[in-house]
């Protein structure tokens, strides 16, 4: 029987080989990943521009899509806030479908939140910084229902 942690194990080593590249080709796509998410941005704009003045679920929806998108690929790339302020957009968003009311002012405050992050390149959970611009967005999002 071949010890779990045997290096000289061929499959071990293919694993950690596999993985250091799968490593490896993020941290070569980060760079791109700026680019991209600006990209994601502007189709955020776009959709949030389609929904606005009105509850239509399925224009509400597109803006959930987007940044169902913006959030998934936040931490692939480093941007743990990118993703948790993006999941936050997604959860007003569904609320706001089901209630029939949004706030554009809302939705609005998640995109700058968005935006000031990727501008200034902010990964990981940013500390108390962080912490604190979700609290201020669960908050909004919160009191916008009451």
């Amino acid at each position: 029987m071949t010890p779990k942690h045997d290096l000289k194990n061929p499959d071990h080593i293919a694993f950690g080989t596999a993985v250091a590249n799968a490593q490896a080709a993020v941290a070569g796509l980060s760079d791109q990943y700026i680019g991209w998410v600006n990209a994601d941005l502007k189709r955020l704009d776009a959709a949030i521009s389609a929904a606005q003045g009105g509850t239509d679920a399925d224009k509400l929806r597109a803006v959930y899509d987007v940044a169902h998108d913006i959030k998934g690929q936040g931490s692939t790339f480093g941007y743990l806030l990118v993703t948790d302020i993006g999941q936050l957009l997604c959860r007003y968003v569904d609320e706001a479908i089901r209630r029939k009311k949004v706030d554009v002012d809302i939705i609005a405050a998640h995109v700058a939140a968005l935006r000031t992050v990727v501008d200034n390149r902010i990964q990981g959970q940013a500390g108390e910084l962080g912490a604190e611009i979700l609290d201020t967005l669960r908050s909004a999002a919160a009191k916008s229902f009451a």
